[in-house]
């Protein structure tokens, strides 16, 4: 052991002899260790109290407290544990009083050099190893603290999340109770209505059969959008629960479909003054649900229609490797990315209700028929420069189909 390879451990000398003090000193020079002097034992037991000694070395007898006496005082005040040598000139009775006092050693006087650095440099080691293990298992209670600590954040930051979520959901939920109630309504009114004028026109003599077939064509049609309404909401329910249910059949055209539903729009679009143009091949036959296929082209759009009135609705249907692609583009209010990272979901518009109108159900729904269909749907837009969807759907079934459509470079 040299000077400098290990950080200085303190060593405590008790001696009422100065000389043998300074010998001590110049025996353990080599070791560059921080030596302690006391010069009786009660100096010895102060210095006990306010530092930790790697070995004592000390005198037995000494005036006031002798040795045993310090020693087992030591024991008694449980001052910290500390090996403890005796230097001793006594006859050799004395040894066995030494080891009973709690002493580890003892070394005869005149100390022989060679012996006294032998034995410290053991207890030398034995402290620095402790010291070494003590850092590490002050190191690895720290690690822990750290580790709980990080888990007791992740479980708030986790416990926060599911709060935050719960919380959204009740708006949701309460938000979409309140749209619910107002859209529910709002057919009964033209209804009633229309109801009402029907009974006064069948009273008159003779009846107006072209205004009452009028009124009951407008009945229909509120009645018509009641149905599209609960027919919304229990598709809700029913991929909400996964009960989402579909009926493939082969060979069903979907440029066919797409063309029957956008004939079908044709009134609503002269209403919005949009100029639809429909571009698809004669045919384009896959494994789908028809019903829910039309369901999709007709949210798509009634979307284009509302948010885009007064601009063209452009609506493109063409396939690609296997893959049908549909894209339906307005050219009117467009979104933000805020709008279009939530547009998917359930209860979600990208405006207010009380402009437009509507579940907020028709894009959940739309997504989610889709991806049991095997395919998928993604949008573009910006404000006010309209808004594109793309639907990507495999010909085949979605095990058939592989990973999706290849895009020319």
């Amino acid at each position: 052991m040299q000077a400098g390879d290990a950080p200085r451990t303190s060593i405590l000398l008790v001696d009422d002899q100065p000389a043998d003090l300074v010998a001590l000193e110049r025996h353990l020079a080599p070791f560059a260790l921080h030596l302690v002097k006391a010069c009786s034992g009660e100096e010895a037991l102060h210095c006990l109290e306010d530092e930790d000694f790697a070995l004592v070395l000390m005198d037995v007898r000494m005036p006031g407290l002798d040795g045993f006496e310090t020693a087992r005082l030591l024991r008694e005040n449980e001052v910290r544990p500390v090996p403890l040598i005796f230097l001793t000139g006594a006859p050799t009775e004395e040894h066995s009083l030494a080891y009973e006092s709690g002493a580890v050693d003892w070394l005869r006087k005149p100390v022989e050099p060679e012996i006294l650095r032998a034995k410290v440099r053991v207890f030398v080691e034995l402290h620095r190893e402790r010291e070494e293990l003590r850092r590490q298992q002050m190191q690895l209670r720290e690690r822990e603290r750290e580790v709980l600590e990080a888990r007791r954040l992740r479980a708030e930051a986790e416990r926060e999340r599911l709060v935050v979520e719960l919380r959204e959901a009740v708006r949701l939920r309460e938000e979409f109770l309140s749209v619910a109630s107002h859209e529910l309504k709002t057919p009964l009114t033209p209804l009633a209505l229309r109801l009402q004028l029907m009974k006064h026109g069948l009273g008159q003599e003779p009846p107006d059969v072209e205004r009452l077939r009028g009124h009951v064509e407008v009945a229909n049609g509120q009645v018509r959008r009641m149905a599209s309404l609960v027919d919304s909401l229990l598709d809700a329910t029913r991929i909400t629960s996964g009960r989402l249910a579909l009926r493939r059949e082969r060979d069903v055209n979907l440029a066919a479909i797409v063309r029957d539903v956008a004939a079908g729009f044709e009134t609503q679009a002269v209403r919005a003054e949009c100029a639809m143009e429909i571009e698809t091949p004669a045919r384009l036959l896959g494994q789908w649900d028809v019903l829910r296929l039309e369901q999709v082209v007709a949210n798509l759009l009634s979307n284009a229609l509302k948010f885009g009135a007064g601009g063209p609705v452009q609506v493109r249907l063409e396939e690609h490797a296997g893959w049908a692609r549909l894209t339906v583009r307005d050219e009117g209010i467009g979104m933000d990315e805020e709008v279009r990272a939530r547009i998917f979901g359930r209860f979600e518009r990208g405006v207010s209700e009380r402009h437009y109108g509507g579940l907020g159900l028709g894009l959940f729904i739309t997504h989610e028929v889709l991806k049991a269909l095997g395919g998928r749907i993604h949008v573009e837009s910006a404000p006010g420069r309209g808004s594109t969807f793309t639907v990507e759907l495999p010909c085949s079934c979605p095990e058939e189909a592989g990973g999706g459509p290849r895009h020319d470079a």
